[in-house]
């Protein structure tokens, strides 16, 4: 799982590479009915959630603000698998599915 948070005064569309995901509880509430699998995830101010994703696409993955404004500032982070600890090549067997 992975928890998402922001209070930062803004909204942030926050878009993990290389998976989808799925929202388990928004603000402490966890999510009913038909699950919702998303690519990228408006989270208002003072909103939180916990995703979920399948790690099954192995590599370094980049997980940002769709803003790029925000992004060129730092809202980045990596996703990385252990073992994993350098960028894949195009073409190269490392059995990841690139986007």
């Amino acid at each position: 799982t992975m928890d998402i948070s922001n209070s930062s005064g803004e909204v942030h569309p926050m878009h993990l590479h290389g998976h989808h995901a799925v929202v388990l509880r928004r603000n402490g509430v966890p999510a009913t009915g038909s699950p919702w699998w998303f690519d990228s995830l408006n989270v208002e101010n003072g909103d939180s959630y916990v995703v979920a994703f399948v790690a099954n696409n192995p590599g370094v993955w980049m997980d940002h603000c769709h803003q790029l404004g925000h992004a060129a500032q730092g809202l980045v982070a990596h996703l990385a698998y252990e073992g994993i600890d350098e960028p894949f090549l195009i073409g190269g067997n490392a059995d990841n599915d690139p986007e």
